[in-house]
């Protein structure tokens, strides 16, 4: 079986950094959230972990429930959390989700494409 792609360097193909976005804004408006921010993201890692962390923010402060539905859609659990908390001990609550979402995202639409290839 052929590997699948390297989820870190998905973000710097154009093609997959769009299709990135889409899938980004897909799943917050699915989750009932404003997912436009994604339309002006960069591609930068850095500035997107940034944006994404902003948005998680204003989430946490209007309901937690919108927070937690919206990782439930993403497919992030606890688990995932808490191991990454554990590890990055510097890190804030936010910066941990902001970088599972980024990196759930970039997953899914590697994944599709491959199979899509397939």
């Amino acid at each position: 079986m052929d590997e699948f792609p390297d989820i870190t360097t998905g973000i710097s193909k154009p093609d997959l950094f769009e299709k990135f976005k889409l899938q980004l804004q897909k799943d917050f408006e699915g989750a009932g959230l404003n997912g436009d921010f994604a339309n002006d993201l960069k591609q930068d890692h850095y500035s997107i972990l940034k944006v994404i962390e902003i948005e998680i923010e204003k989430i946490n402060r209007l309901a937690v429930s919108k927070l937690t539905g919206l990782l439930y859609r993403i497919d992030i659990n606890e688990v995932q959390i808490k191991k990454l908390s554990e590890e990055r001990k510097e890190s804030t609550i936010n910066e941990i989700i902001s970088e599972l979402i980024l990196k759930r995202e970039l997953q899914k639409i590697i994944i599709k494409e491959h199979f899509k290839n397939k």
